[in-house]
């Protein structure tokens, strides 16, 4: 067990606690998580790009099955975001013993979960066809494609426990290094099961089941032997009634932005497909080219979480501040940067995807009109980093409710339907939708009532339930 002052994670804590240069500290932990956003992108950009070859039905198809998918993934996601606030602030505060039960506790929560929600969702997979009335063009295809993602859930949660530990612990290479692997792994495997061994797009989905299973299976092996740090024993996977608590004090407003955010998103796939297989397409499109600038915002929004949630835990409020608000300039500032290069050679971008005129055209319309939100949609997402962090999540994940269900839904379908503007309203709705909700998380962050920690020092371990 390498989980004190002189060990592993000890080290990581001085580092995190100790760096004077706060933009030197967020780069040095977003470094590793770059290199791993990186090649998810590359993943998603050859993925997409194998699927057009199979024609537009299919380059649909992850945009109907993604969100289904989601709703699992989510749960599991908003259940294991404690781990941030908990294991961060008690590594900051040097109490390592609770930091190990907080992850065992979250772990056997978010498992069990995991399972169950899987399995129902599988089941239900033809009714969420027909409910959200895909286009028989795409439905055919969709259906074997979302079943098997679905089923990657419980290996996603796996590592999912295992990114947030060590992360919130100051260890963001090995994490990064695993998930990088796992992608390099889907995107190898991408053609072989599309086109060697015939399943098509199917085959994606079989391949996306193997890396998950990669890092799945990693993950069960490192908390079991320790290796990188923290090991976890059968009774430790015991929930302890006191650090369940606060863990869902936590979770549970994560737990309900994440399944309303992704229950929209499957709504907003249903707003999509009623303008058509080419505006489907078009939107499946412009996701992959306005998620590129993922590669250093995402790493960059973790590494401030970070920070803040062990200076939060070693009482170093100013520092946690400090943190936060660099962390927002360095995000910005070089999504700007992208946003930019994206609006000057969009037409070459989408040209990469799609030849037909009936794609393009919404698709560059996406682009000019919806990108530029992007930068407000990045100031919610640090927003969200520093409330899972600091253990202050419910404004923020009220927020991110209202960004879909009060405002993009609506509008989109408002513009997009009853106004008569197609394409061009759908992407204006979705526009607003972030230049609200991205004003309103700065004004957050700019109160400070985050700047609490949620953990007892020291902590009194309650019985086992």
């Amino acid at each position: 067990m390498e989980m004190g002052v002189g060990g592993r994670i000890g080290r990581y804590r001085g580092r995190v606690l100790g760096e004077e240069s706060l933009v030197k500290l967020l780069l040095w932990l977003a470094a590793p998580m770059v290199i791993t956003a990186s090649v998810n992108v590359l993943y998603e950009v050859a993925d997409t790009f194998w699927l057009s070859r199979l024609g537009e039905a299919a380059l649909a198809v992850p945009s109907v099955a993604w969100p289904y998918r989601g709703l699992a993934f989510s749960l599991c996601f908003g259940l294991a975001s404690g781990l941030s606030a908990l294991v961060g602030q008690f590594v900051g505060a040097g109490d390592f013993e609770s930091a190990r039960r907080s992850i065992g506790t979250v772990a056997s929560v978010v498992l069990g979960v995991a399972v169950a929600v899987s399995l129902l969702l599988i089941a239900a997979t033809p009714v969420y066809m027909r409910v959200m009335g895909v286009p028989p063009s795409v439905a055919v295809a969709a259906l074997g494609y979302t079943e098997v993602t679905v089923a990657t859930v419980p290996f996603a949660a796996l590592y999912l426990l295992f990114n947030f530990s060590l992360s919130a612990a100051g260890d963001t290479r090995t994490p990064t290094f695993v998930g990088a692997a796992a992608a390099v792994l889907n995107a190898v495997l991408d053609p072989v099961f599309m086109f060697l061994l015939g399943f098509g797009v199917l085959g994606a989905a079989y391949a996306t089941l193997a890396a998950s299973m990669f890092s799945g299976g990693y993950s069960v092996y490192s908390f079991a032997t320790g290796r990188h740090g923290v090991r976890l024993s059968l009774p430790d996977l015991v929930p302890d009634r006191g650090l369940l608590r606060s863990a869902l004090h936590v979770s549970l407003p994560v737990t309900a932005q994440m399944l309303g955010m992704t229950s929209g998103f499957a709504v907003m796939v249903g707003v999509v497909s009623g303008l058509g297989a080419p505006v489907i397409a078009a939107y499946s499109i412009g996701q992959v080219m306005l998620g590129i600038d993922r590669v250093f915002a995402l790493p960059l929004t973790r590494a401030t979480g970070i920070v803040v949630g062990q200076s939060l835990g070693a009482g170093l409020r100013d520092r946690a501040r400090r943190a936060a608000f660099t962390g927002l300039a360095l995000v910005t500032g070089l999504a700007a940067v992208y946003i930019g290069v994206l609006m000057v050679f969009s037409r070459q971008f989408v040209s990469v995807f799609a030849r037909s005129p009936d794609v393009v055209g919404p698709a560059l319309r996406m682009l000019y009109l919806f990108g530029p939100s992007i930068l407000a949609f990045h100031v919610f997402m640090l927003s969200n980093s520093v409330a899972r962090s600091s253990g202050h999540t419910f404004f923020v994940s009220a927020a991110g409710l209202a960004r879909l269900w009060l405002l993009r839904i609506p509008l989109s379908w408002l513009l997009a339907y009853r106004l008569g503007l197609g394409d061009t309203g759908l992407w204006l709705g979705m526009a607003a939708s972030n230049y609200a909700t991205g004003a309103a998380c700065a004004l957050w962050l700019v109160r400070g009532g985050w700047l609490r920690p949620v953990i007892r020092r020291p902590y009194t371990y309650g019985s086992p339930g």
